[in-house]
């Protein structure tokens, strides 16, 4: 598996350093989360702006993520090159910086006459301010929602731009994890100089922290530090969230989506519409009415194992103590699962993994489980087989895998929804677009792959592919109660995003091995949505119950393969 997955990674490598380039950085400057007054992020600009003029013509460029370790998630071969190669002479991230000091200047210049950015903004605002207490605003998204991605030129349903999601004109700070970054794209969405940055960045080894670091230092770019996680043992950093710092809020974002302009929904062009689906969880939480931090004791389950898994990525106190300064009060029906990366080899305090998604299951109260059925979106999928399924199976519904666990055939449960060939084909991005959808021949053809699980993706936007990473549940408790809850995140259909564990000769359980970071959010189906449903006694709900809650992205119940083949990225 490894030699197939380190295939996967130099394709990734290779494709990356087309795009465009992005960067790591180690400088040693402080971002200070916790200090995001207005007359401070005043300062701020106006040191970014002169930072700015005194390196209009900066060499050097952040390349994009290069990386020895293992991931089944490689980037796409698509047409989005940079369409600046004639004209005025760019900078950092191909960006022009003349011209963009003269609009930022502008900017502030009108800033100075009106209210501050930390407050509503007409584009938002869409009723009188004078309602709006100064502390207290109305969050746009307190409960939580999952949204799916804008697709250029496709109908606006339940979905969100990131431009939408980041509402940069009132983000003093943001921390962005991605296994992916076109820098370029991000810079222009959100500019470090006007919002303090922290990218999480996927690397392999000191020898290529060091060169990004240097490369970073080159560019004189202000506010923006980029952070590795520890990956000893470990070989992909694939966990994705934001962290976006508000006057008012700090909005948590948990994506399938990478920071790719192609994930998003965006083109380079004003004729091609979009071709890459995902899918967001994103949830608006306010600012402690004492302004002090909180305790961690005091957290809900979501609030406590979002800390730990920031904790575990060494992101800092300055971060850590930012999340403490909000209130997490309304996130008390929704679970954060993380996968840490490494192996653990005694049952750790915070369950991650597998484990995590169980001890997920039995927080939202999903567990104690007599039936249950599975619909597994993955852009992904890795060596599995029955003893995986088996293991994704109890972890689904709250149990832990022990050394007498016993799961007769999973494959009956576990639908896994995954492209055929012909459906790539005839996507709107095609072939081209379909690098960053894997799934490796070898795999496939094993004995003890599951084949008769799979469902052809087919995206209820005709011609759209799928780069999801969703897990949806439906069953019945034993007490014969409905339930239903749905995962979006970064975890793939995979050993490598969930853990490895057998059971060894011994008798025992061995080790958890975590070959990714991951994270994501689980959601359960509210009881309303089941008292509007006629189920008959122990009928599992109907993938209907989700309405309101997430817009299922594919048709169901997908279609089986019946002879055709999955799509394989590497022929």
């Amino acid at each position: 598996m490894a030699s197939s997955d380190d295939e996967d990674l130099r394709l990734a490598m290779a494709m990356s350093l087309q795009q465009s380039p992005t960067g790591v950085a180690g400088d040693s400057t402080i971002i200070d989360l916790t200090s995001d007054t207005y007359e401070e992020e005043e300062e701020e600009l106006r040191r970014a702006i002169a930072l700015s003029i005194q390196d209009t013509e900066i060499k050097g460029v952040l390349h994009a993520n290069t990386t020895t370790t293992t991931t089944t998630e490689t980037p796409a071969t698509t047409n989005e090159t940079s369409t600046t190669t004639t004209g005025p002479a760019t900078g950092f991230m191909g960006i022009d910086r003349k011209a963009m000091e003269q609009e930022r200047l502008a900017r502030l210049g009108k800033r100075k006459r009106e209210p501050s950015p930390g407050r509503p903004s007409k584009q938002v605002a869409r009723s009188p301010a004078v309602t709006e207490p100064p502390h207290h605003p109305t969050l746009q998204y307190p409960k939580g929602v999952i949204k799916r991605t804008f697709a250029t030129k496709y109908p606006r349903t339940n979905d969100i731009t990131l431009d939408e999601l980041l509402e940069a004109s009132k983000v003093h700070t943001a921390v962005i994890s991605s296994f992916m970054f076109e820098s370029d794209w991000l810079y222009v969405k959100l500019d470090p100089r006007t919002t303090k940055q922290i990218w999480l960045m996927n690397a392999p080894g000191e020898d290529v922290q060091q060169k990004r670091m240097k490369e970073l230092e080159e560019t004189g770019v202000p506010n923006l530090k980029l952070h590795f996680p520890p990956m000893n043992g470990i070989r992909s950093m694939h966990s994705k969230f934001m962290l976006l710092w508000g006057k008012e809020k700090l909005r948590v974002v948990v994506p399938t989506a990478n920071m790719m302009r192609l994930e998003w929904g965006e083109v380079a062009n004003t004729w091609q519409p979009g071709c890459m689906e995902n899918s967001v969880f994103l949830i608006d939480l306010p600012r402690r009415g004492d302004d002090t931090l909180g305790q961690k004791g005091d957290l809900t389950p979501f609030g406590r194992e979002l800390l730990h898994f920031l904790e575990k990525q060494n992101v800092g106190q300055k971060v850590t103590d930012g999340v403490l300064k909000f209130d997490f009060a309304q996130t008390s029906h929704l679970a954060f699962v993380h996968s840490i990366g490494g192996s653990h080899k005694t049952e750790p305090a915070h369950a991650t993994g597998l484990a995590g998604l169980a001890q997920a299951v039995r927080d939202v109260q999903c567990d104690e489980v007599e039936h249950i059925e599975l619909e597994y979106a993955s852009a992904s999928v890795g060596a599995i087989n029955d003893t995986f399924l088996s293991r994704i199976y109890l972890a689904a519904r709250g149990e832990a895998f022990t050394t007498t666990s016993s799961v007769s055939n999973p494959r009956d449960h576990i639908r896994i929804y995954f492209p055929t060939n012909e459906t790539v084909e005839k996507t709107t991005g095609g072939p081209d677009c379909g690098g960053i959808i894997s799934l490796s021949r070898q795999y496939y053809s094993a004995a003890t792959f599951p084949k008769e699980c799979l469902r052809d993706y087919d995206s209820t936007r005709r011609g759209m592919l799928s780069h999801n990473k969703l897990l949806f549940a439906r069953g019945r408790k034993t007490n014969g109660e409905p339930f239903a809850w749905v995962y979006v995140g970064s975890a793939n259909m995979s050993e490598s995003a969930w853990g490895g564990q057998r059971v060894l000769k011994s008798g025992k359980v061995g080790s958890l091995n975590i070959r990714n970071w991951e994270c994501g959010v689980v959601v359960p189906v509210p009881d309303d949505n089941f008292q509007q449903l006629k189920l008959e006694q122990d009928e599992v709900p109907p993938m209907s119950v989700f309405e309101g809650i997430i817009e299922v992205p594919f048709h169901f119940p997908g279609a089986e393969y019946e002879g055709r083949q999955p799509w394989f990225r590497l022929g």
